[in-house]
């Protein structure tokens, strides 16, 4: 993980305004309640555990619930105190790529069960939870190694390449699709299935934005790119 040394420029009170209210308060707020509203299905699925308690019956109810509200609830704690960027990509398709590519990612539990493409085995919905385990921890771990690096659009604050981004350049990204995939999985309902691909795209293209900014401030990070893949670890 390294940082560059490049002194942020003086900022105008506009400027100032816009990190507190948009870069800080307002994702803050949004996370929060995410988070609020997780924490109430956590607390949930502890009440319908079964006595005994069993660890099977955490892993398959609780486990993936509390991982989920750690994903929610750790960028409140990042946005709030977030630095403003050396430098963003202010267009209109980054932003709002990563806006619609984002909520998609918070709310596919909620969307319509319409038509079911098939009725998924037992095993399926098994192997589904154990990858949204593995999902919502490389998240986290992401999270905890981004700090106050995180942000939804692109924009350039520290370059880091330790933890999950020694494996891949966008471990959050690859996270996110298989957490998704995982949903597709166990939901097995045609809307669900066939939005993977488009959300897969996104994800690609959110990258490349991303990368072309990370290269124009960090010189060290072709290098980085060269040496590391782009989702898929080993590729």
């Amino acid at each position: 993980m390294t940082a560059a040394a490049v002194a942020p420029a003086r900022q105008t009170f506009g400027e100032t305004f816009r990190l507190l209210v948009f870069g800080r308060g307002l994702p803050a707020a949004f996370f929060g309640w995410l988070a609020y509203l997780q924490l109430q299905s956590l607390i949930g699925d502890i009440r319908i555990l079964p006595r005994p308690v069993t660890p099977f019956a955490v892993v398959d109810g609780p486990l993936p619930a509390f991982l989920y509200l750690l994903f929610c609830a750790i960028p409140v704690v990042i946005y709030v105190g977030r630095p403003p960027p050396q430098k963003r990509d202010g267009r209109l398709a980054p932003r709002t790529l990563a806006l619609v590519a984002t909520v998609f990612v918070l709310i596919i539990g909620a969307l319509p069960p319409g038509p079911a493409l098939y009725t998924p085995p037992p095993w399926i919905r098994g192997l589904s939870t154990l990858l949204s385990i593995l999902a919502f921890t490389t998240i986290i771990s992401a999270l905890l190694y981004l700090r106050r690096s995180l942000s939804l659009i692109p924009e350039a604050r520290r370059l880091v390449v330790g933890g999950p981004y020694r494996m891949v350049r966008h471990p959050l990204y690859a996270a996110e699709i298989l957490a998704t995939l995982a949903f597709a999985m166990a939901s097995g309902t045609v809307l669900v299935v066939a939005i993977q691909l488009p959300f897969i795209a996104m994800q690609l293209v959110r990258s490349r934005y991303e990368e072309r900014l990370l290269s124009e401030v960090f010189p060290q990070y072709a290098a980085y790119a060269s040496a590391t893949p782009r989702i898929v670890p080993f590729l």
